[in-house]
């Protein structure tokens, strides 16, 4: 029972494991994407040199460990193996191969690094990475590889073929996290609203509580010369339908009652469930003919409720009470609930004024 009650006020929306799961998904398919992409446009630039190779088993090894996350959904550790494959092994290498024309590899690293890392081992694992970038850089400048002399048809297509790769990546990572973050807004307003309405409202038969009610009524007292209405209700002899017809039914017949005074208060005013078996009703206008037909309403629904599930007469009882001007909030309830008490003495299924 207690779990249903918080996947009804939290609904499915486990988002930390929701995002990390999406994040992961994102970072398997952009990385085998634009791999796939980089180990054609190495082909066909250099054929099957290394570069080439490189890319075809960076590839390979990104397919492998993303598909064993993606089957077990135990996403950290191949996502932090294959950003380490990308950041610290085939961006550094295809910047020493293409020198300068490859630079937007290593900043893509860092992104990677910055988006996809732990938050914990990330400052390290940037320092790291800088260092290492670093140290290519200066190996690349005194000792450049081959393949970083080409000719000016090789330098156009590499630096476009970086380009259109890191272009890919990056535009994949922000459109899919710009609507990750948008799913995720969603869920949280959700989850808010959820919580207000728990905060507000009765579990059981889904009326305002008590805190709301005080909150309501006590804002309603602050207008200057507002006068109003309010009903304290009671289900009479509660206990003993409970006894006879069991305590599922006595539910039955609170949620039925807040059915009906739901019903009754749309736009006249609020419904609260005031504690147990008592129910208070706050009529926002200053009509007394609206408050003893509203009682006289609910009363004869509530009736034939019980008529038609059990054959017998469930009543209640109610005092009412004005409010006017200066009237403390205990003095306008106690009113209330003398006049309750009376209408019970007084031999039920009545309301006391």
């Amino acid at each position: 029972m207690k779990q249903e009650k918080e996947k009804e006020l939290w609904g499915n929306c486990d988002i930390e494991k929701d995002m990390s799961w999406n994040m992961y998904q994102i970072l398997v398919i952009t990385a085998v994407s634009a791999n796939l992409i980089g180990t054609i446009c190495n082909f066909c630039i250099h054929g099957t040199e290394l570069p080439t190779i490189l890319c075809g088993v960076c590839l390979l090894m990104i397919l492998i460990i993303g598909c064993a996350g993606w089957i077990t959904q135990k996403v950290q550790l191949p996502a932090v193996v294959i950003i380490l494959i990308l950041s610290w092994f085939e961006f550094p290498y295809l910047y020493y191969c293409y020198g300068n024309t490859a630079i937007v590899y290593l900043i893509l690293g860092i992104v990677g690094l910055a988006v996809f890392f732990p938050r914990s081992m990330v400052i390290a694992s940037y320092a790291f990475t800088l260092l290492e970038y670093l140290v290519i850089m200066m190996i690349s400048f005194e000792r450049p590889s081959r393949w970083s002399n080409m000719d000016e048809i090789g330098i156009i297509g590499t630096t476009l073929g970086s380009f259109i790769i890191v272009a890919f990546s990056v535009f994949t990572m922000i459109f899919v996290l710009l609507k990750r973050y948008e799913e995720q807004r969603k869920q949280l307003l959700t989850l808010s609203e959820n919580l207000e309405f728990a905060a507000n409202h009765d579990p059981l038969t889904r009326l305002y509580n008590r805190r709301y009610l005080v909150k309501q009524v006590d804002e309603w007292m602050r207008i200057p010369g507002k006068n109003f209405w309010i009903i304290l209700m009671d289900v009479d002899d509660f206990k003993v339908v409970n006894d006879t017809y069991g305590h599922g039914y006595g539910d039955d017949v609170l949620r039925e009652a807040g059915r009906l005074m739901l019903e009754e208060m749309l736009g006249k005013g609020i419904a609260s469930r005031f504690g147990g078996e008592e129910f208070m009703l706050v009529f926002e206008e200053d009509n007394r003919e609206q408050v003893l037909q509203a009682f006289q309403n609910i009363q004869e629904g509530l009736r034939k409720y019980s008529q038609a599930t059990k054959q017998t007469d469930i009543t209640i009882s109610g005092g009412m009470e004005r409010y006017e001007a200066d009237k403390q909030m205990d003095l306008l309830f106690t009113s209330a609930d003398r006049k309750l008490y009376t209408a019970k003495n007084n031999g039920k299924n009545r309301i006391v004024e």
